[in-house]
């Protein structure tokens, strides 16, 4: 079935939507559920520090980081200052008060697809008559409200999304796990029906839009991953949330399902990748002299990066010429242990030559010893590469005071505790600093996420996954900042960005997505 260019980016315009409905559905409910909205409706210029003051159940950090995914939507404004956060209302939040009920009755989707996704997988669905009871009622008020081109245009995509996302990362996940064929899924009545309701399925095969977004699954993936924080957002704004940051006893996470999260990202990134694979390839294809010994992965995963690496290297560089001298020293590291041994487990059936270094990525110092110690080279001989990791570090507090005029309009949350931005963009800095000496010489090549200032998400809706990114990011405590302030605090760290190897997608307005070298 082939699509237009139009259809592709109406289908697409569709799928971030939905996501956006998923990022905030749990946030609506809960908000609602302790009355802010109506105090906004009667404080129509306030500020965080206020609600807080007004609501102090809540976590000062994640409440900041559920308001923004609101002004995000255009639903509030969203002013971040040196001195405060100001929340202002706007015409959007009346109409959209007008709706919330809707985003109620559909938050409890969340812990059904919470059970569901983590249990093994079991087909036909158990919940799929409630799931098709969702589709009639959206059907029905879709019908309703035909001229309510907000309700059409946004509610009910956000509405779809809930229910139609997790259930799409449900089949598609598991049918690239068990080598399935998506599409004999449709062969039960009962997903037919619940396909036709949602436009996916006309009573003989998938449309147009069905046949996009079950091949686009995976991009649902990332967001769908953190079901467990949506189906616990009161515990997250309210409540004791620090046993989500802990392991269970077989070492999985508890606020994100892992194995969708990196299926999903795995599935996403394929063009981001395409670009790190050619600057990959010019370094390996200049003199042996000015080549790094090796690679260095910090934050090495399950090694498939490493994996990927060591593959384009021996295809498509001349260095393999001298792999059989000159030894390419290829090293995983990470800060968690299961990850190494996975690493050194599919490295070598693989059979990818490899070794293994616990280390935690804001301490380069300490993984310098490692390598010197136990492999005889220094973190500085070898080439840095990362991917989507730096955000993720654990936030030291900064020793220093920001001085930089750049203020990011990010919400950022410690444990539930509000940390100032100026303070995250020092603290970056300082990242960044430490790293200095060991990339000085053959440089730290990396891909990195990045946020859009609420005002430009709001006129770009359909367009950006930005309200998802933020929200996910937001309460796993990850810090992603604008491309802007990221490129200055590597410039304030006194370390030069190779202008020749310098990426950003999708465009230079909305750059969610950069790839840099530097050095």
């Amino acid at each position: 079935m082939t699509l237009t260019r139009e259809q592709k980016r109406a289908f697409r315009s569709l799928l971030f939507k939905h996501q956006d409905g998923i990022a905030i559905t749990s946030i609506i409910a809960t908000l609602e559920h302790h009355g802010v909205f109506n105090f906004l409706t009667n404080n129509t210029i306030t500020s965080v520090a206020s609600i807080l003051k007004e609501f102090p159940q809540f976590h000062a950090g994640y409440v900041n980081v559920a308001l923004r995914s609101l002004a995000s939507q255009g639903i509030l404004i969203y002013k971040v200052t040196p001195e405060e956060i100001q929340i202002h209302t706007n015409a959007k939040f009346t109409a959209f008060t007008a709706h919330v009920s809707h985003y109620l009755h559909f938050n409890s989707l969340f812990a059904s697809y919470y059970e569901m996704l983590k249990k093994p997988f079991a087909f036909p669905i158990a919940t799929i008559e409630k799931l098709t009871a969702f589709a009639s009622y959206l059907s029905s008020e879709k019908k309703n409200l035909h001229n309510d081109i907000y309700f059409q245009e946004e509610i009910a995509m956000h509405l779809e999304g809930v229910l139609l996302a997790p259930l799409l990362v449900y089949l598609g996940y598991n049918a690239d796990l068990e080598n399935i064929d998506s599409y004999t899924f449709l062969e039960d009545t009962s997903v037919q029906e619940l396909f036709r309701l949602l436009d996916l399925y006309d009573g003989n095969s998938l449309t147009k839009k069905g046949t996009f977004l079950f091949t686009k699954s995976y991009a649902y993936g990332v967001t769908v991953s953190y079901t467990p924080i949506m189906r616990h957002m009161e515990t997250y704004l309210t409540g004791d949330f620090l046993p989500f940051f802990q392991q269970d006893r077989l070492g999985n996470e508890q606020h994100v399902f892992r194995g969708i999260n990196v299926w999903g990202s795995g599935g996403s990134h394929a063009t981001y990748f395409n670009k790190f694979d050619a600057v990959l390839v010019d370094i390996f294809n200049k003199p042996l002299a000015e080549q790094p010994k090796g690679i260095i992965d910090v934050g090495c995963g399950n090694g498939a990066l490493l994996e990927h690496i060591f593959d384009l290297i021996w295809n498509q560089t001349q260095r393999r010429d001298d792999l059989s001298n000159n030894k390419l020293i290829l090293v995983g590291a990470d800060y968690n242990k299961e990850a190494l041994l996975s690493t050194k487990r599919n490295l070598e059936k693989a059979n990818v030559w490899a070794e293994v270094v616990w280390g935690d990525i804001g301490n380069p110092a300490e993984i310098d010893q490692k390598l010197q110690s136990l492999y005889n080279v220094k973190l500085e001989e070898l080439l840095n590469v990362r991917s989507f990791l730096d955000h993720n570090r654990p936030f030291n507090i900064p020793t220093g005071t920001y001085t930089g005029d750049l203020l990011s309009t990010g919400a950022f949350s410690h444990r539930g505790k509000l940390l100032h931005n100026n303070d995250v963009a020092q603290s970056l800095i300082e990242h960044f600093q430490k790293w200095k000496p060991y990339i000085k010489n053959h440089g730290l090549l990396f891909i990195e996420l990045h946020t859009v200032s609420p005002t430009t998400v709001a006129v770009n809706l359909g367009k950006t996954p930005c309200t998802a990114y933020d929200v996910t990011h937001g309460f796993s405590d990850q810090y992603i900042v604008e491309l802007e302030v990221f490129l200055d605090a590597i410039a304030k760290a006194g370390i030069k960005i190779d202008p020749t190897h310098s990426y950003r997608f999708p465009s230079d307005e909305i750059s969610t997505i950069s790839i840099n070298l530097i050095q």
